[in-house]
């Protein structure tokens, strides 16, 4: 009986991811993550039992990963938000099958936090919470500036990735960047009108 040969799960799920970067998620076989790791497919199996049970580990070892490329450490809420929207272009533009793979995944995502301007739910309540914050504004009204913005975004990701759109990624980073400014100057001028009807009515 010829000895079990063991290879790190990890080492298993960043050699798939970057297969699926690389050549698109309909490569991505057991057979051929094998290959890529010069072992045959009996590793992959007994770290992982079946395909279904494979496909869901690197569903959430690429949520994983996107989450790291969207994230920052800046203590303003805009520009730690600003980051989600930028970084999820970058990735548009420097790692497209990833994109399409977790849009397509989105069902197997949901339990993780699905796809969206925010992939990390407990890091899109902070960020509300820090953007309500730093403008004055209930958690509510920073839920719904954030939904356009990742509604926005999407669209945008979605022209760049089927080519309609033909724009360099500083001119895209720069359209995100002047939305969330409309957006904050239309809230802000929506909240002075308020302001000035109940004086009003005082």
């Amino acid at each position: 009986m010829s000895p079990r040969v063991q290879i790190p799960k990890e080492k298993i799920l960043e050699t798939a991811l970057q297969l699926l970067i690389r050549d698109g998620y309909e490569a991505i076989t057991i057979k051929a993550v094998a290959k890529e790791l010069g072992t045959s497919t009996q590793p992959i199996s007994w770290t992982f039992g079946n395909m279904e049970n494979f496909r869901t580990a690197l569903a959430e070892y690429a949520l994983a990963y996107a989450n790291q490329k969207m994230h920052s450490d800046s203590y303003d809420s805009m520009e730690a938000y600003g980051k989600v929207g930028t970084g999820y272009v970058d990735m548009a533009y420097d790692e497209p099958n990833l994109i399409r793979f977790l849009r397509l995944d989105e069902k197997r995502l949901q339990g993780s936090g699905g796809l969206g301007g925010s992939f990390d739910e407990k890091a899109k309540a902070d960020r509300r919470k820090a953007f309500a914050g730093q403008y004055g504004c209930t958690e509510e009204e920073a839920e719904k500036f954030m939904l356009n913005m990742m509604i926005y975004t999407q669209g945008l990701v979605s022209m760049i990735l089927a080519g309609g759109i033909n724009i360099a990624r500083e001119d895209a980073h720069q359209l995100l960047h002047k939305m969330a400014g409309m957006m904050i100057r239309s809230f802000a001028k929506e909240k002075s009108m308020i302001c000035e009807g109940e004086d009003k009515n005082a």
